[in-house]
C-alpha cells in the first residue's frame, strides 16, 4: 500500500469511492456530471489517498481554512471527504491518512482542525471533541407577525444569490473576526453558491453595511420557504430579515431556517410558535468536532488570569508537559514537566480551548484527570464559550 497526495488532475479518481460513501448509488449519469462539477470546486484541497495496485482504498481531504478561536483568527485545517473502499474498511487506512493529514496541516502552520464526523467516537480517539450543534427552526410566517408593525432602522433587499453574494462575503469577513468558532473557506471554495445561483438572498442593511443575510428558496405556492443559515451580527439586522419572512403569510405554510447554537429563536417575536431542534445522528447529521494540533501556536489567545501545569499523554501533536499562563489576559505556552497532576487527553485539551467542557465535564467524559485544587484554575484560564463553526464541509 502507498500513501500519497494526488494532484488536481487526479481528483476524479476519488469520485467512485466518495460517491459510494455519500450518495445514492449506483449513480445516474446526470448525477455523475453534477458530482464532477462539485469536485471541481475542491480540486485545490490537499487530498491524500491510500492505494494498492492502482486502486484507491481510502482518501481524506484537507481544506486550508481560517477560524476564530476565542477572538483570534488562526489558520485552520478543515477535514472533509473521509472515505474508504467498502472492501478495505476497518484496516486502519483512514486513521493512517488522518494522522498524515494532521501532520501536514501542523507543518503548514494550522494549529487547529475542524471536521464533521461520520462517527464521533472514531475522531475522539484522534483528539477531536464535539462542539454544539446548530439549531433548525421551523415556524409559520404568522408567528413572526409582531415584527410587521415595528419601525426598524435599515432596509431589506431581495435578489438572486448570484447578484448579491458579495454581501454575504462581507458579512462573513466581519463575523470571523467577532464570533468564536466561526470559519471561513479559502478563496477557491467561497463562490459555489454564486455559481450555482439556485437561491434567493435576502439581506438587511444600515448605513452602507450589511447586517444580516439569509439564502432561501420557495417550494411552491402554499408550500415551504426553506432557508439556509441566518447570518447576523446584531439583533436589528436579524429582526429585519424575520420581518421580511413574516410578509409571506399568504404565500407559504411554513418557514425553516438554521440558527447558531447560542441563538434563542423562542425570543425572536412576541407570538413565536414552532419547533427548535438540534438533530444528532450517526452518520449524519452530526455536529462538528475540533482539535488543537499545535498548542504553542495558540500563544496570545485571550485567557483568564491563572497558571497551571498540564500533561497530555500519548498524542503525536500536543503530547507532553506544558505550562499554561494567562497573565495579562493572554495565554503563554511553554514546555513543562510531563509529570503534572492535571492530565488531559488531546480531546480534553481541545474541549478546554474551545470552551465546550469545563474541568468537571472533562472528568465526567473520561477526557482527563483534574485534581480538585486545579479545577477553579483551569476554569479561570479557559472560561466557557459557545463556538459556532457555521460552515458545513
Amino acid at each position: 500500500m502507498e500513501i500519497r497526495q494526488i494532484t488536481a488532475d487526479e481528483t476524479a479518481r476519488v469520485l467512485p469511492v466518495r460517491a459510494y460513501a455519500f450518495e445514492a448509488t449506483p449513480l445516474a449519469p446526470q448525477r455523475v456530471e453534477e458530482l464532477t462539477r462539485f469536485m471541481s470546486f475542491r480540486s485545490q484541497n490537499t487530498t491524500l489517498v491510500a492505494e494498492a495496485d492502482g486502486e484507491v482504498l481510502a482518501s481524506v481531504s484537507g481544506i486550508p481554512m481560517r477560524q476564530n478561536v476565542r477572538g483570534v483568527v488562526h489558520p485552520m485545517l478543515g477535514v472533509a471527504g473521509v472515505v474508504s473502499n467498502p472492501l478495505a474498511r476497518r484496516r486502519g487506512h483512514v486513521r493512517t491518512l488522518m494522522l498524515d493529514l494532521l501532520r501536514r496541516g501542523r507543518e503548514d502552520g494550522r494549529p487547529v482542525s475542524v471536521l464533521h464526523p461520520f462517527r464521533a467516537g472514531f475522531y475522539a480517539r484522534l483528539g477531536y471533541v464535539g462542539l454544539s450543534a446548530p439549531k433548525t427552526v421551523t415556524t409559520r410566517p404568522e408567528a413572526l407577525s409582531s415584527l410587521l408593525t415595528l419601525d426598524l432602522p435599515g432596509e431589506v433587499r431581495m435578489r438572486r444569490i448570484a447578484d448579491s453574494w458579495d454581501d454575504v462575503l462581507a458579512l462573513q469577513e466581519r463575523l470571523i473576526g467577532a464570533r468564536h468558532g466561526f470559519t471561513e473557506f479559502p478563496e477557491y471554495r467561497r463562490h459555489q453558491p454564486r455559481e450555482d445561483n439556485e437561491q434567493w438572498l435576502v439581506t438587511a442593511h444600515r448605513d452602507g453595511r450589511v447586517l444580516a443575510a439569509l439564502p432561501y428558496r420557495i417550494t411552491d405556492y402554499g408550500g415551504e420557504l426553506i432557508g439556509g443559515v441566518l447570518l447576523h451580527d446584531d439583533a436589528v439586522g436579524r429582526a429585519l430579515i424575520l420581518r421580511f419572512l413574516a410578509g409571506h403569510a399568504d404565500q407559504v405554510q411554513t418557514i425553516t431556517l438554521v440558527a447558531a447554537p447560542a441563538d434563542r429563536p423562542e425570543l425572536w417575536s412576541t407570538d413565536f410558535a414552532g419547533t427548535v431542534t438540534s438533530t444528532v445522528a450517526v452518520p449524519h447529521p452530526a455536529p462538528p468536532m475540533a482539535r488543537v494540533v499545535d498548542l504553542p501556536a495558540l500563544t496570545g489567545l485571550p485567557a483568564g488570569e491563572a497558571r497551571v501545569a498540564i500533561t497530555v499523554p500519548d498524542d503525536p501533536f500536543v503530547g507532553g508537559g506544558w505550562e499554561l499562563d494567562g497573565a495579562g489576559g493572554a495565554l503563554t505556552v511553554t514546555p513543562g514537566s510531563s509529570t503534572a497532576d492535571v492530565r488531559l487527553t488531546a480531546a480534553g485539551l481541545s474541549a478546554l480551548v474551545y470552551g465546550v467542557l469545563g474541568p468537571d465535564g472533562i472528568e465526567a467524559r473520561g477526557l482527563g484527570t483534574v485534581p480538585a485544587a486545579a479545577r477553579d484554575v483551569l476554569g479561570t484560564l479557559f472560561p466557557p464559550a459557545d463556538p459556532w463553526v457555521y460552515l458545513d464541509f
